[in-house]
């Protein structure tokens, strides 16, 4: 893919071995690189030249915590974790509604944009080094409101995971306990062990966790779809009707047709933290690698998942299909699907408590430093972010449909459109700056920017539909009397 557009531009600064000719080509203006600290304290928030991790390497030398420490298989780990977890379990129930055939089609095809486009985010990450999230991509792109308003939208949808995950968590106690206490407490101890396993900053601390999370939502599916081959056709049926599968789906609603696509373009969500990820990584480009181990996997183990268990339970199938088995399966599996519950809500919440800790001391030797100051600054990001989960969690009866709103308008963006209009600025001749020749050659120019219109048209598509399921399913919800009030036990 090297050979995808002929273009003439200084390359970004990775490390202080380029910086020489980094300022033979007046990229910066800096006499030396790392700049001094007094440079640091006058680089302005929103400069997407300047890698602010790698700047204060030699100023804060005695106090100095290198946030670019993970190497390619680390952050793959971590990004994997936010990419397979519990909504693995969720594919049987989108099977049925698209049907065999249409399921595999819409997973591989959805799966593989979502690493085209996660390459595009890191080409634009290389020629911009100082872009540490998706609010600084924002930033450039369309200004300080684009920076504004894709910033909370990180914040929104991490909150969001988070308070996913707390749910799910209160589920999953209240299952393997039999629900022996009410079930907010069970919230709120999920709320307090994911605050006490958040206080590391660097996400290459987070690899370890991520490879227990990964290990463990992998044998709850594989506990799953054992037990549902096994079991008795007779703990699924229902009136004597036979488990029945279909290649394409039988009186397909418009409803459901829109929530099962909707599910798997969220379920590609994890692209929302490329930018973070990268920001962390000894070289970034390497990212390309770390993805293809994520996209790929979560590609197999969502159709696996989906495929089998739907063909073992049919027109049974429920979400999570753990439910679908005996009791005491549910709880072996929901064991295992804890640790993962807990590990991924973390890893996603801190994609967007990092943005909020980098765009506040972005300016400030604190940004880097081991100091007691830095570490409770970060500390209290996290607590705030999971009280604010938590407390919605709890108090919004329609919490999911919440979410669904939220990532209409956001996550299919972060995973797609907004790639699509990323690639045009960065590549595209029409976007080309002074003294900059950018040439449209060879098939991967137009292979890419095939990718990108098609991403960009899939966004706005999405958006509407997924808003509209929402809203329809908030009102399902309060027709059919099945919210519950805030804070119940139940």
């Amino acid at each position: 893919m090297s050979n995808e557009i002929t273009q003439v531009y200084p390359k970004p600064v990775q490390d202080k071995d380029l910086v020489d000719a980094e300022i033979a080509q007046g990229g910066f203006g800096y006499d030396e690189y790392p700049p001094s600290g007094k440079d640091v304290a006058n680089i302005p928030a929103d400069s997407y030249d300047v890698d602010p991790f790698s700047a204060q390497r030699e100023e804060n030398a005695e106090d100095y915590v290198d946030f670019r420490s993970m190497g390619w298989v680390q952050a793959g780990l971590v990004a994997t974790a936010e990419n397979i977890a519990l909504g693995a379990l969720s594919y049987p129930s989108i099977f049925l509604r698209l049907g065999m055939v249409g399921g595999l089609i819409a997973n591989v095809g959805l799966g593989v944009l979502a690493y085209i486009t996660a390459w595009i985010m890191i080409d634009f990450k290389m020629n911009h080094m100082g872009v540490m999230h998706f609010a600084d991509a924002g930033g450039l792109l369309f200004g300080k409101w684009g920076r504004r308003i894709l910033g909370a939208g990180m914040v929104a949808k991490s909150i969001g995971l988070g308070g996913s995950h707390v749910l799910a968590g209160k589920q999953a106690l209240n299952t393997l306990s039999t629900n022996a206490i009410c079930s907010v407490w069970f919230a709120l101890i999920i709320m307090i062990v994911s605050v006490l396993m958040s206080t590391n900053r660097e996400f290459g601390k987070l690899a370890p966790l991520s490879w227990l999370s990964v290990s463990c939502i992998l044998i709850a599916c594989m506990i799953t779809i054992v037990a549902t081959g096994v079991q008795s056709p007779s703990v699924l049926e229902k009136n004597g009707v036979p488990i029945q599968w279909h290649a394409t789906p039988t009186n397909p609603d418009l409803m459901d047709v829109i929530g099962a696509l909707t599910n798997i373009v969220f379920a590609y969500g994890g692209n929302m933290g490329v930018f973070s990820w990268c920001s962390e990584m000894r070289n970034p480009n390497d990212f390309k690698k770390s993805f293809l181990i994520t996209q790929a996997g979560g590609i197999v183990v969502y159709c696996i998942v989906g495929a089998t268990i739907y063909v073992f339970g049919g027109q049974y199938v429920t979400s999570p299909a753990f439910t679908m088995t005996t009791k005491p399966v549910r709880i072996t599996a929901y064991a295992f699907a804890l640790v993962t519950i807990l590990i991924s809500g973390i890893v996603g919440l801190n994609v967007g408590a990092k943005y909020l800790y980098v765009n506040t001391f972005r300016k400030s030797r604190l940004l880097t430093s081991k100091g007691l100051r830095a570490r409770l600054a970060w500390v209290a990001i996290i607590l705030v972010m999971w009280i604010a989960a938590f407390v919605l969690a709890e108090l919004i009866p329609f919490f999911n449909q919440l979410l669904t709103i939220v990532s209409s308008l956001f996550s299919v963006w972060f995973s797609y459109g907004l790639c699509g209009v990323i690639w045009f600025y960065n590549k595209h001749p029409y976007f080309a700056k002074d003294g900059e020749v950018r040439e449209m050659r060879g098939f991967w120019s137009w292979f890419f920017m095939g990718c990108a219109i098609l991403s960009i048209i899939l966004s706005i598509a999405i958006t509407p539909l997924g808003l509209y399921s929402a809203i329809e399913g908030i009102k399902e919800g309060y027709s059919a009397g099945t919210f519950t009030h805030p804070f119940s036990c139940s």
